[in-house]
């Protein structure tokens, strides 16, 4: 996972689904790569409850960050982009405000899901942000 080019370094999650319910989905973390766990061990993708601003989005990214899903800290919606198993969100440093671009990646059947977190970075541009979906 370096830099190649323009495209910034990222590190990749590989998650595989554990749960599946109509309105949401479980997984686990299979691997990291460089050992760099920018998320947690579990994660669930669920359906968009319309309880905040965004809007064109259909599934929301939660960590299992306590024992309860409904306090656990959601981060990111999974906004559209024009290849079909991909999306994208971002991610907001507590303390720096500072975007990070979160790019989603599901295999056909679903059962795994690749997330890459360009740690840092957020194209201030879209030509920028299409560029790097375009490499998927």
């Amino acid at each position: 996972m370096s830099s190649t080019g323009n495209t910034p370094d990222y590190i990749r999650h590989t998650y595989n689904v554990t749960s599946e319910l109509k309105s949401y989905t479980i997984y686990q973390l299979a691997e990291v790569a460089r050992n760099k766990n920018l998320l947690t061990d579990i994660l669930r993708i669920e359906k968009f409850q319309g309880k905040s601003n965004a809007s064109n989005i259909k599934d929301y990214l939660r960590l299992r960050t306590t024992n309860n899903w409904s306090t656990c800290e959601q981060i990111t919606g999974l906004k559209n982009t024009n290849k079909p198993q991909v999306f994208y969100g971002d991610r907001r440093d507590k303390e720096t405000s500072k975007r990070t671009l979160l790019i989603f990646l599901f295999s056909e059947d679903k059962q795994t899901l690749f997330i890459d977190i360009y740690r840092g970075f957020y194209p201030n541009h879209n030509g920028i942000l299409q560029n790097i979906i375009n490499t998927y």
